[in-house]
């Protein structure tokens, strides 16, 4: 499961951080744009704006400051934190697969009451590349040791669903993001796609 954008209400947090991140190292972008670029690592974010190692390291470090002065805002999506209760009581294994930093992933855990619940956690730092390069599904199903045809994907982005199925994993795409319609994700590559994890739950998924 992804979560910003899928679990967790925080896309328009980071689009507004990263215009002002992207402003301060000098170059003024449109929210839009930035918005739709979320989901990716920031790796592959940045370079789409920015250029240099020195605009770059800036842009990135008054993101990360930014994010967290802004983070409290943001909320458990409906259906998120049922959801992952839910299949985890069925007996799923639930990981997260996620572009978000670090010193963000405690916050996020503790509002959707993980506790118990996840199995695992594999993050952009923890892979050599990030979304959409398949890397960092790729290392999820290593870690778990559960073949890609037995997996399911849940995210809110383009680069959720190619990341996926370049590691050959199915994808289930949900709107909450807010950049995507059903139609674009459907064209990337997902199986199906459902307005948020709560209309997730109530179709029973994965079954």
């Amino acid at each position: 499961m992804d979560i910003d954008g899928t679990l967790m209400d925080t896309n328009y947090l980071h689009t507004e951080a990263w215009t002002r991140a992207f402003e301060q190292a000098g170059q003024r972008v449109a929210r839009v744009d930035v918005h739709k670029q979320i989901g990716k690592g920031s790796d592959k974010l940045i370079p789409e704006f920015v250029e240099g190692d020195d605009a770059t390291q800036k842009a990135d470090d008054l993101h990360g400051e930014l994010y967290m002065q802004m983070q409290e805002h943001g909320f458990p999506l409906p259906g998120a934190k049922e959801l992952i209760a839910s299949l985890a009581e069925r007996g799923y294994e639930v990981w997260f697969v996620t572009s978000a930093k670090p010193e963000e992933l405690e916050y996020y855990m503790g509002l959707l009451e993980t506790e118990g619940k996840l199995t695992g956690v594999v993050n952009s730092s923890d892979v050599e590349e990030s979304k959409p390069a398949p890397d960092i599904f790729a290392e999820a199903l290593r870690r778990s040791g559960i073949s890609a045809d037995e997996t399911v994907a849940v995210g809110d982005s383009i680069w959720d669903v190619q990341a996926a199925k370049a590691a050959g994993v199915r994808t289930v795409g949900v709107l909450t993001g807010g950049a995507y319609d059903e139609e674009t994700l459907k064209e990337a590559g997902a199986a199906a796609v459902y307005n948020d994890c709560a209309a997730l739950l109530e179709s029973q998924f994965p079954e």
